[in-house]
C-alpha cells in the first residue's frame, strides 16, 4: 500500500515535470518518500504514546528538538525502519519515565545539558559510512549542530532562570542527555566515520 503510493507519487511529479525520467531520481525520490511517510507514521505513533500517559505535549517537543540535532550532529542510525522505530519508542518509554526525576533535579538537569552541548559542540557531525560527508557539507552540519545545542542550552536557561514551567523544564536536559549517547554509540560504532 505504502509502495503504491509511493509510486503514484513519483508519476505525479514526473508528469509534471519536477522530477527527471531517469530510474536514478525515481529511485531517489521513492526513498525520500518512505523515510518521509515512515518519519509520519512513527512520529504519530510515539506522540500518541505520549498522549496516552499524558505527555503528548512533551513527547513531540521529544522529537522535534532530538530530531533538529540529529539531522544536523548525526549519531546512531539504525539499519532498518523496524529496528529505528523500536528504538525511538524504547527511547520514548525511558523519556516518559525519566521526566519526572528530570523535573525535580535541578543538578542532573545541568549536568546533562552541559555534558549534551559539549558533546554536540566537540564530537559533532558524526558521519555515517552509508552517508560520508564532504568537508565543506560537514562543516556546514557541525555548525549548524554547535548552533542548535547553543539555542536549546540557552532555553533551558531561560526557563530556569524565570523559573518558568517545570512540566517544560526536564525536556531540554533529557534530548541533550539522548544526543549525549546517540553520538557516542555512533563514535564508537565501526560503521561511522569522521571527516
Amino acid at each position: 500500500m505504502v509502495a503504491n503510493i509511493i509510486d503514484k507519487s513519483v508519476l505525479f511529479l514526473i508528469q509534471q515535470g519536477a522530477v527527471e525520467n531517469t530510474e536514478e531520481q525515481k529511485e531517489i525520490y521513492r526513498y525520500g518518500m518512505e523515510l518521509q511517510i515512515y518519519y509520519i507514521i512513527h512520529a504519530a505513533i510515539l506522540i500518541s504514546l505520549g498522549l496516552l500517559f499524558g505527555h503528548g505535549l512533551e513527547v513531540a517537543l521529544l522529537l522535534f528538538f532530538f530530531g533538529a540535532i540529529q539531522v544536523n550532529a548525526g549519531g546512531y542510525h539504525a539499519k532498518t525502519h523496524a529496528r529505528c522505530m523500536s528504538i525511538m519508542t524504547i527511547g520514548v518509554i525511558l523519556f516518559l519515565l525519566l521526566l519526572p526525576i528530570y523535573q525535580n533535579n535541578l543538578i542532573l538537569q545541568l549536568v546533562s545539558t552541559i555534558v549534551g552541548t559539549a558533546t554536540v559542540i566537540t564530537m559533532s557531525p558524526v558521519a555515517h559510512k552509508n552517508h560520508p560527508l564532504s568537508p565543506q557539507k560537514s562543516k556546514v552540519l557541525g555548525k549548524r549542530a554547535k548552533f542548535i545545542a547553543v539555542v536549546l542550552a540557552s532555553l533551558w536557561c531561560v526557563l530556569m532562570f524565570f523559573d518558568m514551567s517545570v512540566r517544560l523544564q526536564g525536556i531540554i536536559p533529557v534530548v541533550m542527555a539522548f544526543t549525549f549517547v546517540s553520538l557516542i554509540c555512533a563514535w564508537t560504532s565501526k560503521k561511522i566515520c569522521k571527516p
